[in-house]
């Protein structure tokens, strides 16, 4: 079903991993599409892809990085057209690994210009268009990080939670105008970030600590925007939705071996899935 049928969409960060899924899903729901991102070489791969993938589909990709905001501009103006913008996902960001005590202060203004300020010129010029026809859609891309302290990463955690606060202050400001805006906080996403970056025993350990036992696709992250967007979302702004697997469940303490001496082995064996 094209839920999405004749929206504009704007998706940054779109050439990669969920940027890519976001735009493949809104694509494959009708919506025309523009992405962007630095990489001029990056994007017109994608968008070839895309194409074969949605060959009904209608995809565009035009150079932008988001803390320019005369770029932010004309991608705004070159997605809306003549008849404004209905969807933007703003998913470019990124981070810079190093522990507090020793992470330059280029690591703090990296990530606080990108995901922050980035992100809000983006919310900015899309909600001008869309003010002035009739509303839309705007969602942010956070990530577990942004409540999950996940060591080591703080500047890119502390700049994801500002996101988020972002994404709240925005969904009030805009209401009035019928614009929607709400974050999706993905977990571990199988994209060519982390299979290009990290170990095999790294990314165990994200399996072995995602609930669902395995990583997420970038068209899962896609699945929720067009929940968000499509008309299935109308009566959602300013909620934080956790595409994770369940990473963001807050474990306690496991009383597996208490439960053994209550129930015995054989039972708790066939609830654990043992054999």
């Amino acid at each position: 079903m094209m839920r999405l049928a004749g929206k504009r969409a704007l998706v940054t960060g779109g050439g990669t991993g969920v940027g890519f899924g976001c735009a493949q899903r809104l694509l494959e729901h009708g919506a025309e599409v523009l992405i962007v991102g630095r990489r001029e070489d990056v994007l017109e791969e994608a968008a070839g892809r895309l194409k074969a993938i949605v060959p009904e589909g209608k995809v565009a990709f035009q150079v932008c990085d988001i803390v320019v905001e005369d770029d932010v501009i004309s991608a705004v103006a070159a997605a809306a057209g003549d008849n404004g913008l209905d969807i933007l996902v703003a998913n470019a960001g990124s981070g810079y690994p190093g522990p507090i005590l020793e992470a330059p202060v280029d690591a703090w203004q990296f990530c606080c210009e990108l995901n922050i300020v980035g992100t809000a010129t983006c919310i900015k010029h899309a909600g001008l268009s869309m003010k002035d026809h009739g509303g839309g859609s705007i969602v942010t891309i956070s990530s577990i990080g942004a409540t999950k302290v996940e060591k080591w990463m703080a500047p890119y955690s502390t700049t994801k939670a500002g996101l988020e606060m972002l994404t709240r202050c925005a969904a009030i400001e805009l209401a009035p105008f019928q614009i929607r805006v709400n974050c999706i906080a993905p977990g571990y996403i199988d994209t060519e970030s982390i299979s290009d970056n990290f170990s095999k025993e790294f990314i165990q350990d994200l399996v072995a600590e995602t609930p669902l036992g395995r990583a997420g696709q970038p068209q899962e992250v896609g699945d929720a925007v067009v929940y968000l967007s499509a008309d299935s979302g109308k009566w959602v702004t300013g909620q934080i939705l956790g595409v994770c697997g369940g990473m963001m469940i807050p474990e306690g303490q496991d009383f597996e071996e208490l439960n053994r001496m209550m129930y015995g082995d054989e039972l708790m064996d066939s609830v654990i899935g043992k054999k």
